[in-house]
């Protein structure tokens, strides 16, 4: 799933949510030029770098008509080739977006953009940087391709996957063609490498936007992107997919075939240091800092946690004890007791207390800083903490590919059955780790469950950031819980009830999105009722004053097994912050839109609730919530108790 943190000093507008905007101000753009006056036919638009301006790119871009960012040259320069010539280079490893726009008259139905490249590989995770993000905007309408770093082709809709040879190992030929349709509106987008079509959106209609223009650079919230590129040909209303590129050479007058070979130009290299830190605490040398005296903002001191100011946030987390009342017996009924030390026979780590007890035992975990990867598959275990304050798990564990590799605590049972937690604090350190080496938003789970179905988690702090908790089958009940995130930070497909949680909404950019709810699933057991928030506190970081949060967008249909069941998430006598956005949700995609799933509202308060229903905030009506969502029995079909 899921998005890079991107920030754009720009002129205007943004792309945000899937909904793609043009990034420039509203002034009309000049008249493009050939580059270097060369003699090619008029519906011929050929940019050649360096030929105007061989040590500025901006100047270049703009001396042949196209119109640039504010920040263009932090994005984009000029670097040479072994026979002297220049290439365009793109360049937002710095996590923000920036493009290039060639301007057009809007009486265009047919666009070719075609372009050699060579890209790089992201030196930490094998997979490639984009190299691609291309949007025809004419008039209302716009359509767009791009490659993520996920290595695919997308669309405005749709995607195909490519192999890492198709994109960063060698030079490639490029050929975007975009087709209006007789209706004026819609689209289709093709992209081709190396002659091979390698995805299309056929005639497919998206109204965003103003403007006639064609853009190219890096605009994916996914993605950073690096490129280079010799040259940029866009040609006009005419169907040239049956020229070879030594025919186009001849038209235009410059060799499109030649493959440049690059000088002192190499590909980007890891910034992370050789060693993760032994504890809990970064070291300036370990987060590379030229600064003797820094101290990694998310220390925690003397092994515990101030509730009050939290160590990546600094936020209160409010509905959570510092001081719990344990059972008096716990010593005598905990089937095993973890104390780092090993004192008195006791466990050092938590995974060596699971090995050894059997299905239904409860596990006593004395305060200490555990730095562990748990994987449970047993059932009917039972995690017990004194205090979330000094109860910690905590991890490194950042995405270096799909979800299921960056998991810091793992429920996924083999055999139906329950789980609980209580009094602990389970603390992904992924986003801190990698903001230090990489800037890039990366995915940091910190509970991942499947095929639970009789979840209970109690006083218990989740400190991530993407898909904080990663909720995938099953039922469970989250009551007196703090969980922190940013984007899709409570996604997909189990029935839960999150009763008197304090949900905040870290600082990110653009923004932000609470649930990424996926088609509900409760693997048979019935009671798909999604996500439901009782008497909840949502806050969101005081830096977030202009940006708006999404209560949710779906539905993500990857994150369960659910469909065709709608996602469904219902908030119910919750307050809600101020920069909640007026429409509360929005799409995942054009295909999987907000309209299309469970969404509602239900006597919430605070500054971000509505007080009417709206076309896009629906009610729950009475009934509904007297039959579904009245009780934890019939959201869960069970009644939430510790087994102890």
């Amino acid at each position: 799933m899921k998005q890079k943190r991107f920030a754009m000093a720009l002129l205007t507008t943004l792309l945000f949510c899937g909904s793609l905007v043009p990034l420039y101000g509203q002034e009309a753009p000049p008249t493009a030029k050939n580059a270097a006056n060369l003699s090619v036919p008029a519906n011929y638009i050929l940019y050649i770098p360096g030929l105007k301006n061989a040590t500025d790119a901006k100047a270049d871009i703009e001396a042949n008509g196209f119109q640039t960012t504010v920040t263009f040259n932090a994005h984009f320069s000029l670097v040479n080739d072994a026979a002297g010539h220049k290439l365009l280079k793109l360049n937002t490893l710095d996590a923000q977006n920036d493009v290039l726009t060639i301007p057009l008259d809007g009486t265009e139905t047919k666009l070719t953009l075609i372009f050699k490249a060579k890209g790089a590989v992201v030196p930490d995770r094998g997979t490639p940087f984009g190299i691609l993000w291309a949007m025809w905007q004419r008039g209302e309408y716009q359509s767009v391709l791009r490659h993520n770093a996920s290595n695919q082709i997308k669309g405005s809709t749709g995607q195909t996957g490519l192999n890492p040879e198709n994109i960063v190992s060698d030079w490639h030929d490029f050929r975007l063609v975009f087709d209006l349709a007789p209706d004026g509106k819609a689209m289709t987008a093709s992209a081709f490498i190396d002659g091979k079509q390698r995805h299309q959106t056929a005639n497919f209609e998206k109204k965003n936007g103003s403007g006639n223009f064609i853009q190219f650079g890096e605009n994916d919230g996914s993605t950073n992107g690096l490129g280079r590129y010799p040259y940029l040909l866009l040609i006009k209303n005419e169907d040239v997919s049956g020229k070879s590129l030594a025919e186009l050479s001849k038209i235009v007058g410059w060799d499109l075939e030649a493959k440049p070979v690059l000088v002192n130009d190499p590909d980007p290299v890891s910034k992370k240091p050789a060693k993760k830190p032994a504890g809990i605490n970064l070291t300036a040398a370990d987060a590379s800092s030229k600064d003797p005296n820094y101290v990694d903002p998310s220390l925690i001191k003397d092994g515990v946690i101030d509730l009050a100011k939290l160590p990546y946030s600094k936020n209160a987390a409010q509905k959570v004890t510092a001081n719990p009342k344990l059972p008096a017996d716990l010593a005598r009924i905990a089937a095993a007791i973890v104390e780092p030390s090993g004192a008195n026979g006791a466990y050092r780590t938590i995974a060596a207390a699971i090995d050894a007890v059997k299905p239904g035992a409860v596990i006593y975990i004395k305060p200490g800083l555990y730095q562990e990867k748990l994987k449970i598959t047993k059932p009917d275990l039972s995690l017990v903490g004194e205090s979330p304050a000094n109860t910690i798990i905590y991890g490194y564990e950042a995405d270096y590919g799909n979800i299921d590799g960056n998991l810091l605590v793992e429920v996924n049972l083999a055999e139906a059955g329950y789980f609980t937690a209580e009094n602990i604090t389970f603390y992904n350190k992924g986003p801190e780790w990698n903001r230090t080496w990489d800037n890039v938003e990366r995915r940091s789970i910190t509970l991942a469950t499947r095929n639970v179905q009789g979840g209970y988690l109690k006083n218990c702090i989740f400190l991530g950031q993407q898909d904080t908790m990663y909720l995938r089958s099953g039922r469970l009940y989250f009551e007196n819980c703090y969980i922190e995130g940013e984007v899709d930070f409570i996604c997909g497909g189990a029935t839960v009830l999150f009763a008197n949680c304090h949900i905040h909404s870290l600082y990110y950019k653009e923004g932000g999105y609470i649930t990424a709810a996926a088609p509900s699933d409760t693997q048979g057991a019935g009671f798909n009722n999604g996500y439901v928030f009782k008497d909840c506190l949502l806050t969101v970081d005081p830096a977030m004053a202009a940006k708006n949060i999404y209560l949710g967008r779906g539905a993500w249909t990857g994150g369960s097994n659910g469909a065709p069941n709608p996602a469904k998430v219902v908030l119910i006598s919750s307050a809600l912050h101020g920069r909640i956005h007026p429409d509360a949700w929005t799409d995942w995609d054009n295909v999987n839109t907000a309209a299309k799933q469970f969404f509602r509202e239900y006597q919430n308060s605070g500054e971000g609730a509505t007080p009417v229903e709206t076309a896009t905030r629906r009610f729950l009506t009475d009934a509904e919530y007297q039959v579904n969502y009245s009780s934890p029995e019939k959201i869960l079909g069970f009644t939430p108790k510790l087994p102890y």
